[in-house]
């Protein structure tokens, strides 16, 4: 037997439904922590695997320069631009991931007033079954 069919004292199909479907986001819950870990792990070794593969090119041209005596010297308005860029990329990236906080967090904050007002719509749509119902029942 199932852990589902276990848990269920009911016969009635909502019995049984309700059981399936708490049993189903109960596993999902449990594996959130999972895949946060495994995104995290990801994003991590992709941005280590892309800081390597840089560092390798840079190596790789020094020592071909280097080895070739093609001068690197550059001069210092060169070095400032690209000390500017390197600044200006870095802002515009910390700008892109406060954007993407503040919109994860607008839509935790949109999901967690829908989830607070779910009773109220429960309430609005048994009152109108109810209104529905109410002429098809017999009155006793």
């Amino acid at each position: 037997m199932s852990k589902i069919e276990n848990t269920s004292s009911h016969k009635d199909i909502y019995s049984v439904w309700s059981d399936s479907v708490d049993n189903f986001y109960s596993n999902i819950e449990k594996s959130i922590p999972q895949f946060h870990q495994a995104a995290t792990n990801l994003l991590q070794e992709y941005v280590q695997a892309w800081n390597n593969a840089s560092s390798s090119i840079i190596d790789i041209h020094r020592e071909f320069a280097t080895k070739t005596g093609i001068k690197s010297n550059l001069p210092e308005s060169s070095i400032s631009m690209m000390n500017d860029s390197t600044e200006k990329i870095n802002r515009s990236f910390n700008v892109q991931s406060k954007m993407s906080i503040a919109s994860i967090d607008a839509t935790k904050q949109n999901i967690h007033t829908w989830n607070e007002n779910s009773k109220s719509f429960v309430n609005i749509n048994k009152s109108i079954m109810d209104s529905l119902v109410l002429p098809f029942n017999p009155k006793i």
